[in-house]
Protein backbone atom coordinates (compact mmCIF):
# COMPACT_ATOMS: atom_id res chain seq x y z
CA UNK A 1 0.00 0.00 0.00
CA UNK A 2 3.00 2.44 0.03
CA UNK A 3 1.33 3.49 -3.50
CA UNK A 4 -1.70 5.19 -2.99
CA UNK A 5 -1.67 8.02 -6.30
CA UNK A 6 -2.31 4.80 -8.75
CA UNK A 7 -3.47 6.83 -11.89
CA UNK A 8 -6.92 7.97 -12.01
CA UNK A 9 -8.85 5.88 -15.12
CA UNK A 10 -11.67 9.19 -15.37
CA UNK A 11 -8.62 11.43 -15.82
CA UNK A 12 -7.37 9.62 -18.88
CA UNK A 13 -10.82 9.66 -20.42
CA UNK A 14 -11.58 13.45 -19.50
CA UNK A 15 -7.99 14.44 -21.28
CA UNK A 16 -8.86 11.52 -24.63
CA UNK A 17 -12.27 13.29 -24.87
CA UNK A 18 -10.77 16.99 -24.36
CA UNK A 19 -8.65 16.20 -27.19
CA UNK A 20 -10.95 14.32 -29.42
CA UNK A 21 -13.32 17.63 -28.92
CA UNK A 22 -10.44 20.18 -30.10
CA UNK A 23 -9.98 17.98 -32.84
CA UNK A 24 -13.61 18.31 -34.07
CA UNK A 25 -14.04 21.94 -32.98
CA UNK A 26 -10.82 22.56 -35.60
CA UNK A 27 -12.61 20.52 -38.49
CA UNK A 28 -15.32 22.15 -38.21
CA UNK A 29 -13.86 25.24 -38.16
CA UNK A 30 -12.09 24.57 -41.51
CA UNK A 31 -15.14 23.06 -42.95
CA UNK A 32 -17.97 26.11 -42.12
CA UNK A 33 -15.46 28.68 -43.29
CA UNK A 34 -15.62 26.93 -46.80
CA UNK A 35 -18.04 28.78 -49.17
CA UNK A 36 -19.33 25.00 -50.39
CA UNK A 37 -20.37 24.75 -46.70
CA UNK A 38 -21.79 28.53 -46.69
CA UNK A 39 -23.91 27.99 -50.32
CA UNK A 40 -25.23 24.80 -49.13
CA UNK A 41 -26.52 26.17 -45.83
CA UNK A 42 -28.37 28.92 -48.35
CA UNK A 43 -29.82 25.91 -50.51
CA UNK A 44 -30.60 24.28 -47.24
CA UNK A 45 -32.47 27.38 -45.45
CA UNK A 46 -34.15 28.61 -48.67
CA UNK A 47 -35.46 24.29 -49.16
CA UNK A 48 -36.65 24.43 -45.33
CA UNK A 49 -38.57 27.72 -46.23
CA UNK A 50 -40.00 26.84 -49.61
CA UNK A 51 -41.54 23.44 -47.53
CA UNK A 52 -42.77 25.37 -44.45
CA UNK A 53 -44.42 28.09 -47.17
CA UNK A 54 -46.26 25.05 -48.69
CA UNK A 55 -47.11 23.19 -45.71
CA UNK A 56 -48.57 26.86 -44.04
CA UNK A 57 -50.34 26.95 -47.72
CA UNK A 58 -51.57 23.83 -47.28
CA UNK A 59 -52.87 23.73 -43.57
CA UNK A 60 -54.84 26.64 -44.91
CA UNK A 61 -56.34 25.06 -47.69
CA UNK A 62 -57.55 22.41 -45.28
CA UNK A 63 -59.23 24.44 -42.74
CA UNK A 64 -60.73 26.62 -45.29
CA UNK A 65 -62.37 23.23 -46.58
CA UNK A 66 -63.19 22.17 -43.42
CA UNK A 67 -64.69 25.57 -42.55
CA UNK A 68 -62.65 26.71 -39.79
CA UNK A 69 -60.45 29.72 -39.14
CA UNK A 70 -56.98 30.11 -40.56
CA UNK A 71 -53.96 31.85 -38.49
CA UNK A 72 -54.58 34.46 -40.31
CA UNK A 73 -58.17 35.22 -39.38
CA UNK A 74 -57.69 34.52 -35.32
CA UNK A 75 -54.80 37.20 -35.95
CA UNK A 76 -57.25 39.45 -37.66
CA UNK A 77 -60.21 38.74 -35.02
CA UNK A 78 -57.80 39.87 -32.60
CA UNK A 79 -56.61 42.46 -34.08
CA UNK A 80 -60.07 43.84 -34.31
CA UNK A 81 -60.86 42.97 -31.12
CA UNK A 82 -57.99 45.25 -29.51
CA UNK A 83 -59.19 48.49 -31.60
CA UNK A 84 -62.59 47.64 -30.57
CA UNK A 85 -61.82 47.13 -27.02
CA UNK A 86 -59.39 51.09 -27.60
CA UNK A 87 -62.92 52.90 -29.10
CA UNK A 88 -64.85 51.35 -26.16
CA UNK A 89 -62.40 52.88 -23.64
CA UNK A 90 -62.53 55.88 -25.10
CA UNK A 91 -66.15 55.83 -25.18
CA UNK A 92 -66.45 54.90 -21.52
CA UNK A 93 -63.28 57.58 -20.26
CA UNK A 94 -66.00 60.37 -22.37
CA UNK A 95 -68.78 59.27 -20.21
CA UNK A 96 -66.90 59.45 -16.97
CA UNK A 97 -65.98 62.91 -17.71
CA UNK A 98 -69.46 64.12 -18.42
CA UNK A 99 -70.87 62.88 -15.53
CA UNK A 100 -68.38 63.86 -13.24
CA UNK A 101 -69.05 67.12 -14.46
CA UNK A 102 -65.96 67.47 -16.49
CA UNK A 103 -65.73 71.45 -17.36
CA UNK A 104 -62.90 70.44 -20.66
CA UNK A 105 -65.27 67.59 -22.04
CA UNK A 106 -68.20 69.08 -21.74
CA UNK A 107 -70.42 70.93 -25.16
CA UNK A 108 -68.84 73.94 -26.50
CA UNK A 109 -71.26 76.20 -28.14
CA UNK A 110 -74.22 78.31 -26.70
CA UNK A 111 -76.18 76.94 -23.82
CA UNK A 112 -79.25 74.75 -24.56
CA UNK A 113 -82.61 76.40 -23.60
CA UNK A 114 -86.16 75.11 -24.10
CA UNK A 115 -86.52 77.84 -26.76
CA UNK A 116 -85.11 78.70 -29.63
CA UNK A 117 -83.01 81.67 -30.06
CA UNK A 118 -85.35 83.90 -31.97
CA UNK A 119 -88.19 82.69 -29.26
CA UNK A 120 -86.02 83.63 -26.52
CA UNK A 121 -85.26 87.05 -27.47
CA UNK A 122 -88.78 88.01 -28.72
CA UNK A 123 -90.31 86.96 -25.08
CA UNK A 124 -87.36 88.86 -23.60
CA UNK A 125 -88.28 92.29 -25.82
CA UNK A 126 -91.36 94.66 -24.31
CA UNK A 127 -93.54 94.42 -27.26
CA UNK A 128 -94.61 97.89 -29.26
CA UNK A 129 -97.94 98.73 -28.76
CA UNK A 130 -98.27 97.42 -25.46
CA UNK A 131 -97.24 100.33 -23.16
CA UNK A 132 -99.10 101.03 -19.32
CA UNK A 133 -100.58 104.84 -20.37
CA UNK A 134 -103.43 105.22 -22.61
Amino acid sequence: MANDASPDPMAQFREMLTQWERGVDAFMNRVMGTEEFTRSMNQVQRAQLTAQKAFADFLSQQWTNMNLPTREDVVQIGESLRALDARVERVEQMLQRLTQGDSSAARTGPPRTKKPPSAAEAASEPKAGSGGST
